[in-house]
């Protein structure tokens, strides 16, 4: 048995080394050599008590209550086991309270040093990059869906003007997410940005009610919502507020001209405002139909205000898409260079305009030097513009330029990556390049982001042929035609195929259906040109590529790179309209 000094405490458990009470050193039961006692003294009464005392051991002669004075005197004792053992307990008590003090402290210390720096970097640095997602239309009639959509785009209109600070993803990006119901935070992740604003609008006759949110991706935390019920008389001073609060919860620090910009208003007309809306969102689906419903909404616009320089550069861009499609070169860019020019009379800084007025000056006046000083500018005063990349892309390319041409459609492209335009558009590059591989993947590319984009299967069919790929070929046309039957392009594309691969019968069949003006009320001199060349017709080709000069027909300036066009290069009547385009040798 063992037994406690301290509390005499008897311990049965040999195993034990230390009391259960006190903690002290058990001893054997039968040793009082560490044990407190009394010990005897003189017969004057004195008896000592044994005390223990950190460490050291002392007796103190006590009187005991004899009646006689006793005087109190220290004998030195030595240690016993017992004192050793709880002075040690003691001390190695204290330093595991020392480390353990010390072990807290730095880690509260630590705990406040990174919240310090996470939460200050959080709460004061500048959110530099965001996704404005497709406001959803929540009033369940599809006639004002041009509304949410067309609030959306001006906003990352709005936003994208601070491109020096704050990173805006494309629209064509955003829109891929337009219907779905998915978390904002995971868009946020997948698109790589640190804020993304969300809403809702409904309309109600006059009255319009928009909700926002902006999210924090970072934090997974709400920055900011507000509820806004207006008139739709006030819906340009409602963007205004708009982006002017997320701005400041962006921690954006602003110049004054940065904060003009951002807030900057086309017209202070809200019907102008949204005539203009209905005239992008019809002219952005790119069909005939919507093409020319679009174009009137753009009229209605200007007639309400003659100084929207926006709506000018939207019927410039409306006449570019349609010439020589359903309309003449000769017929459409004089006009696309009236609304340019007007656009930048209005407003020098509207980057688009430029793009515009040189887009004509290549299309149109063949006026190489002054088309590239209008991109230059453009793209200097909208360096994000993705359009502004693939036009003078496609532009350089026509010059020869083709591997700069190729890496400014390439930049159009990683500015906007899911656009199908953009991507289609740097496979024509390739394509001009004779780079078929590359100019087929492309345009796999565009169909997979845009199922129904027709140019896409068009100009795949194009390099499918130049291949000999016909079945492919064929295919890729016929899918085109079923989406976009007026415009011609695709079905003379068809034609050239059956020609140049032994089907003349099919060609002529094709031919006779272009002279039916109630299918096709257009049909290009220059493209017709091509399916004469394949049928080795080449009076009829030359004499449809006279017809297409004298249109000033915008497909001439990539003469000297279309393939369709080889069997005709050795005549020397194709030098010839080669000098008087005046392309660059």
């Amino acid at each position: 048995m063992k037994r406690c000094p301290q509390c005499n405490r008897v311990e049965t458990d040999e195993a034990l080394k230390f009391c259960r009470v006190d903690g002290a050193t058990l001893v054997d039961a039968g040793d009082e050599s560490s044990a407190t006692r009394i010990l005897p003294s003189s017969q004057t009464g004195e008896a000592q008590v044994v005390h223990t005392d950190s460490g050291r051991a002392h007796s103190a002669t006590t009187t005991l209550d004899t009646g006689t004075e006793a005087k109190l005197r220290t004998q030195e004792l030595k240690p016993s086991a017992a004192v050793s053992s709880k002075s040690e307990l003691s001390i190695g008590t204290g330093l595991r309270w020392r480390f353990l003090v010390l072990t807290l402290a730095v880690l509260v210390v630590g705990a406040a040093v990174f919240s310090y720096f996470y939460f200050t970097r959080s709460s004061k640095s500048a959110i530099d990059s965001i996704a404005v997602l497709p406001f959803v239309n929540a009033s369940g009639d599809p006639n004002t869906e041009y509304l949410s959509d067309g609030i959306t785009e001006s906003l990352i209109n709005s936003f994208s003007q601070l491109q020096s600070k704050l990173r805006v993803i494309p629209r064509s990006t955003v829109f891929r997410y337009k219907g779905q119901q998915l978390d904002p935070q995971e868009i946020g992740r997948k698109l790589g940005v640190r804020a993304v604003l969300t809403g809702r609008l409904t309309q109600h006759g006059d009255m319009v009610n928009i909700q926002t949110e902006l999210s924090d991706v970072d934090q997974d935390a709400q920055l900011w919502g507000e509820q806004y019920n207006r008139r739709m008389a006030d819906i340009l001073a409602v963007q205004e507020e708009i982006t002017s609060e997320i701005s400041e919860k962006l921690r954006l620090k602003l110049s004054g001209e940065e904060k003009k910009k951002l807030t900057k208003r086309y017209t202070e007309n809200p019907e102008a405002y949204q005539l203009y809306l209905k005239g992008v969102y019809h002219t952005a689906k790119f069909s005939t139909e919507e093409l020319n419903i679009g174009y009137s909404y753009l009229n209605q616009a200007i007639a309400v205000d003659p100084n929207y320089a926006l709506a000018y550069h939207g019927l410039a861009y409306y006449y570019y898409l349609v010439v020589d499609w359903t309309m003449s070169n000769h017929e459409a860019m004089p006009k696309a260079k009236a609304a340019a020019q007007k656009a930048i009379e209005i407003d020098d800084t509207l980057a688009l305009a430029h793009a515009d007025l040189g887009e004509v000056y290549w299309y149109y006046d063949w006026n190489w030097a002054a088309a590239e000083k209008e991109l230059k500018r453009a793209i200097e005063l909208d360096p994000n513009e993705a359009l502004t990349y693939e036009t003078y892309g496609w532009y350089l390319v026509t010059m020869g330029r083709i591997d700069e041409g190729i890496a400014e459609g390439k930049r159009s492209q990683q500015l906007d990556p899911l656009s199908a335009e953009h991507t289609s558009v740097l496979g024509w590059d390739l394509y001009l390049a004779h780079r078929y591989d590359e100019a087929i993947e492309q345009e796999r590319k565009a169909i997979e982001l845009e199922p129904d984009y027709w140019p896409g299967h068009s100009l795949r069919g194009h390099a499918y042929a130049q291949k000999g790929l016909w079945r492919e070929a064929i295919a890729s046309f016929q899918r085109a035609i079923s989406i976009e039957h007026v415009i011609a392009e695709p079905l003379i594309g068809l034609g050239r195929v059956y020609a140049v691969s032994g089907k003349e019968e099919e060609a002529r069949k094709v031919l006779a259906e272009l002279n039916d003006k109630s299918k096709h009320p257009y049909v290009s001199s220059y493209l017709l040109a091509t399916l004469y060349a394949g049928l080795a017709n080449k009076d009829q080709a030359f004499a449809s590529l006279e017809r297409a000069y004298l249109d000033r027909s915008w497909y001439l300036t990539q003469l000297k790179f279309d393939p369709e066009l080889d069997p005709l290069r050795s005549d020397p009547r194709f030098a010839d309209l080669v000098r008087r385009v005046g392309l660059p040798p």
